[in-house]
């Protein structure tokens, strides 16, 4: 029976992950592909020419040039690189999700007669952040430069990225979580907005954890 429950409560929690993750590593490789192609760009092209090509925009050169753009990168989509990013989340991720909703909820329950408390909350996720976060964001960061990357130093450079990171999630995630965690009634936009913040980071994660 409680073999049961915890399938039932991991389910849902790795799908997500594994979908996030994915499209996160869509996400940076699109916005890595954009970034390189607008370098080669302003390298090829003087001050003149661009003012030039402005003056001249037909009404569909923007779509087109959207098009393009589109082809360019589906060229270059690394899928088995996303797909070893979506198995970054089923993996690891789903402990995360054992730990903050069978360990950390015990121990600091949110609900009251009333409700969830926004003080509650944010001690929930404040302690979700510290005591959680830090072995998962080392084990994507190590695990994304030595599998996706082949990065043979790969330990120092997660070890050398983690502190930025940590600062960086301090920064807004204990506080959002958080906040959605008591002010979103709905459980649907609840999830839905809870999912927008974990894709959001975890692209922010594939980036730095790409080289160059």
């Amino acid at each position: 029976m409680a073999g049961r429950v915890l399938l039932q409560a991991l389910l849902p929690r790795s799908t997500m992950a594994t979908a996030t993750f994915f499209t996160a590593d869509v996400a940076s490789q699109a916005i890595t592909h954009g970034s390189n192609e607008q370098s080669l760009s302003s390298l090829s092209s003087d001050s003149s020419t661009t003012i030039s090509s402005l003056t001249s925009l037909r009404p569909f050169d923007s779509l087109d040039s959207i098009s393009d753009s589109l082809d360019s990168f589906s060229s270059e989509w690394d899928l088995s690189r996303s797909a070893k990013s979506a198995a970054f989340g089923l993996s690891i991720v789903s402990w995360y999700g054992f730990s903050t909703t069978f360990v950390l909820s015990k121990v600091l329950p949110t609900c009251t007669k009333r409700g969830i408390t926004l003080s509650m909350a944010l001690l929930q996720s404040s302690a979700q952040q510290a005591l959680f976060a830090p072995p998962l964001t080392f084990s994507i960061l190590y695990s994304s430069a030595a599998v996706l990357h082949g990065d043979e130093t790969a330990f120092e450079t997660a070890k050398e990225q983690l502190p930025g990171v940590g600062a960086t999630a301090w920064s807004f995630l204990p506080w959002v979580n958080g906040l959605v965690n008591w002010g979103v009634r709905s459980p649907g936009w609840k999830k839905a907005a809870l999912a927008t913040v974990s894709t959001g980071w975890a692209t922010y994660l594939a980036l730095v954890a790409t080289p160059g």
